[in-house]
């Protein structure tokens, strides 16, 4: 079936599990390629943000600036126009998610042919889609290949597949502000959480970090752990593979646990009973772990919409102190950094979202740097 796009679809390109790409031609912008994603698979919302952030993520990540000449995220079937000579950023698209993409000519005898050229009629925008926005951000981590099936198909068993997949590897995304007696604990799982093994993300993140990073360098001026300082090693936390160094009187619980992925709740409360911590998440980056699709999975993240800063090639943070949660001014930190889990190439993500007192942000700034010098990112 032809998807419904304002376009003149001349024949599809190639496909994979969430969606296809056609060349298409454009009175205005004369040869095209269109990446369109399944309605099917638009339905869930995660898919849908993903698919936007990932192609605004591609654009500034090679040319630092929109590259498409026309989308429509919020329509029924979302879709985004390249110029012809851009075929290559349309396929990377479904690539970057870690969809399995094929061109036409390699696709089995069991797919689908390409249909008879249609002229979809004037553009007039589809209805925008319920729970949706366009250029919402990404809600989960990124998608994965479903393993054994041989794309592109919408048939309706591999759309429930693909979403449930993209269900529980997008665990952990969201955290929520919990209140008792006032206090505000930061970062922490939903209320009754514990460790499981398949954490499902509630909701989009409600302000992710704003792309793309500013440039910079890791801050020299941040403090590490000195033979004074009180501290605890914590080794053998469930999922981790690597000992965690945190102040004493710290603790870290896990809270999410699913193949692939770890999240730990880590903190305490300070001596007038303001919390300090949040949560610590690790989670694989699937080989090749590349700029486009570290940049993917770090759209899922929230920042508490604060610009991202490059804290090295595979790092960036990103902090405020005063910022205001639940009515008090607390000093916020979250990074997002990647690097090799072994021998081999780069293969796993590690975020650390945290807040703090105001006077507590360098008890933060140690634990990551601890990581760091631990990971080496």
């Amino acid at each position: 079936m032809t998807p419904s796009v304002p376009y003149r679809l001349d024949q599809r390109l190639g496909s994979c599990q969430i969606g296809s790409v056609w060349s298409a031609l454009d009175e205005e912008h004369g040869p095209l390629a269109v990446a369109v994603l399944d309605p099917g698979i638009a339905a869930e919302p995660r898919w849908r943000n993903a698919f936007a952030a990932t192609t605004s993520a591609l654009g500034h990540a090679e040319s630092g600036g929109q590259r498409f000449v026309a989308a429509d995220f919020a329509a029924t079937t979302p879709w985004v126009a390249y110029p012809e000579e851009e075929l290559s950023l349309a396929t990377r698209t479904f690539s970057a998610l870690g969809m399995d993409y094929r061109p036409a000519a390699e696709e089995g005898p069991d797919d689908p042919p390409a249909p008879h050229v249609r002229d979809t009629g004037p553009a007039v925008p589809d209805p925008p889609a319920t729970g949706s926005a366009t250029g919402e951000p990404v809600g989960t981590g990124p998608p994965v290949t479903v393993p054994g099936e041989t794309p592109p198909t919408t048939r309706p068993t591999l759309v429930i597949a693909a979403v449930v997949l993209l269900v529980l590897v997008g665990a952990g995304i969201l955290f929520t502000v919990t209140r008792s007696g006032g206090d505000d604990p930061g970062p922490s799982p939903r209320a009754g959480a514990g460790p499981s093994s398949a954490a499902v993300p509630t909701s989009a993140p409600l302000n992710p970090g704003l792309e793309p990073p500013a440039p910079g360098n890791w801050p020299a001026q941040w403090p590490r752990f000195a033979a004074a300082d009180r501290v605890r090693t914590l080794t053998g936390l469930d999922g981790l593979a690597f000992p965690v160094k945190v102040p004493l009187g710290w603790q870290c619980t896990l809270a999410g646990r699913a193949e692939g992925y770890t999240r730990h709740q880590c903190g305490a409360s300070t001596d007038d009973g303001s919390p300090i911590g949040g949560e610590l998440i690790v989670r694989d980056c699937p080989v090749p772990c590349t700029g486009s699709r570290q940049v993917a999975m770090r759209t899922a993240e929230e920042a508490w919409g604060l610009r991202w800063t490059r804290g090295g090639q595979s790092a960036v943070y990103a902090e405020r102190s005063g910022l205001l949660i639940d009515g008090t001014p607390r000093y916020v930190l979250v990074v997002v950094a990647y690097w090799r889990g072994g021998e081999g190439d780069v293969d796993r993500q590690l975020v650390l979202r945290m807040t703090a007192p105001l006077d507590g942000a360098n008890q933060l700034r140690r634990v990551v740097n601890y990581l760091r010098d631990t990971l080496v990112f």
